[in-house]
């Protein structure tokens, strides 16, 4: 929302002002946040701040009303990664100066929890960063929402901006890169925008499953893309899915997105999990007991940006309520994750289908008989919850009988192994995702 705030208020501000003062004060400005009628603009000096509010606030103000719908107001804080400095007088940069750029200085590698969901990803990250446009060219990361994808791909640019000049390192997302060509467009300076993406050494963009449906904007972004290739400069992507999941995307261009090094991040594992909430809530300054811990990393840690919020309201209700962390606090302050709370009714459909499938009883499926006729549809409710659920494979073992965390990892190997010398049970697993409108 923001983005699209933003430059709809541009396209106001560009008719208004002098071309001279949009493109030096305007343009180099990045939303970063709304919230309660405020827009939170970052510029890339404490200069443009200054400059801005003593010259244009009113004119940012209106051109934002106008673009929201409501009385809206400013807030400019200074983002020093923007890579563009603003220029007394109102002298604009050179062309090829300005590339949207300015990763959050929070992203590093060096905050990044790894474990073996994500360690493929973050591996091929740090050796694009040591020999880029050599090895992983380009390297397309993708996975879930809230996995860490816009970190890795951010710490990609924060490392790479210490080493490289100032401009020569745009890292966006799909989003803004599809704006800036609109604008581009509208102001007929499509040239300049094609120097400015084209004569980078590193293209680093975010969300690119946005291009979908954007048919001008897919051509633009694939020329670009080749022009960077063809000339050995990095490019490293991020999605919520693989290339050939991308519905709305050329073929041509999905094809460049997989010639290079796809890695995926998948849902954290249970040692994963533990670490996120040790490292988040150390940030945020608790000492969360383990009983706590282990079931925050079960229940609210699929999801990054949700265990964070998990953290951030479990520290208030405990402080507010001058109380120690324990499960009941834990429990009173967050109840049950409305994540783990869908998964669950979806867990319980699976395994109602399966029972349908191969005449099984829930009772059956859940008890300790391993015969052949119970073992193998159990483990495949296993596989089926893993594939078309978010629970931890604890939490899928809970709902079978209480199988512990291995029996479902070894479930979920002998499934795999199977599916590929077995057409019955390929069959049975299309029939059961059918059934499942999967």
């Amino acid at each position: 929302m923001p983005d699209t705030i933003w430059l709809a208020a541009r396209r106001q501000l560009r008719d208004e002002l002098r071309d001279k003062d949009y493109e030096t004060w305007i343009e180099p400005a990045r939303a970063a946040g709304w919230s309660s009628g405020t827009l939170t603009l970052e510029v890339p000096s404490a200069f443009a701040r200054d400059w801005l509010r003593q010259r244009f606030l009113s004119a940012l103000e209106r051109a934002v009303s106008s673009a929201s719908g409501t009385h809206a107001r400013i807030t400019l804080v200074v983002n020093r990664t923007l890579d563009v400095p603003a220029r007394a007088g109102g002298a604009p940069a050179p062309v090829g100066e300005r590339v949207a750029s300015g990763p959050p200085a929070r992203y590093t590698f060096e905050t990044f929890v790894v474990g073996t969901s994500n360690r493929l990803a973050h591996d091929a990250a740090r050796a694009a960063v040591a020999q880029p446009g050599v090895r992983f060219n380009p390297l397309f990361v993708y996975g879930g929402c809230g996995l860490g994808k816009t970190h890795l791909v951010n710490a990609v640019a924060n490392a790479l901006a210490v080493e490289r000049p100032i401009g020569s390192v745009a890292c966006l997302s799909a989003e803004n890169f599809v704006n800036e060509m609109i604008l581009a467009i509208e102001g007929r300076r499509m040239d300049r925008f094609r120097r400015r993406f084209r004569g980078i050494q590193t293209l680093i963009v975010d969300d690119v499953q946005f291009l979908a449906g954007k048919q001008r904007s897919q051509e633009e972004f694939c020329h670009t893309f080749n022009a960077l290739h063809e000339g050995a400069r990095q490019i490293v992507l991020a999605s919520d899915r693989a290339p050939d999941d991308m519905p709305g995307i050329e073929r041509a261009l999905r094809f460049r997105f997989a010639s290079g090094l796809l890695a995926a991040i998948d849902p954290p594992d249970a040692a994963l999990r533990l670490a996120l909430v040790a490292r988040k809530a150390r940030a945020l300054g608790l000492e969360v007991p383990d009983d706590v811990a282990r079931v925050l990393a079960e229940e609210w840690c699929d999801n990054v940006r949700v265990l964070e919020g998990a953290l951030t309201r479990l520290d208030a209700y405990a402080t507010l309520a001058g109380r120690p962390l324990t499960l009941a606090v834990l429990r009173e302050s967050l109840g049950t994750s409305p994540a783990v709370a869908t998964d669950g009714t979806a867990m319980e459909r699976i395994i109602g289908a399966v029972c349908d499938h191969y005449g099984l009883s829930r009772a059956e499926l859940a008890s300790v008989r391993r015969t052949a006729r119970v073992a193998l549809p159990r483990q495949l409710a296993m596989y089926l919850g893993r594939e078309q659920t978010n629970l931890p494979l604890g939490r899928i073992g809970a709902h079978l009988g209480g199988r512990d965390h291995s029996t479902v990892v070894h479930a979920l190997g002998a499934i795999e192994r199977r599916l590929s010398t077995d057409a019955t049970l390929r069959r049975a697993v299309s029939a059961l995702r059918a059934r499942l409108g999967a």
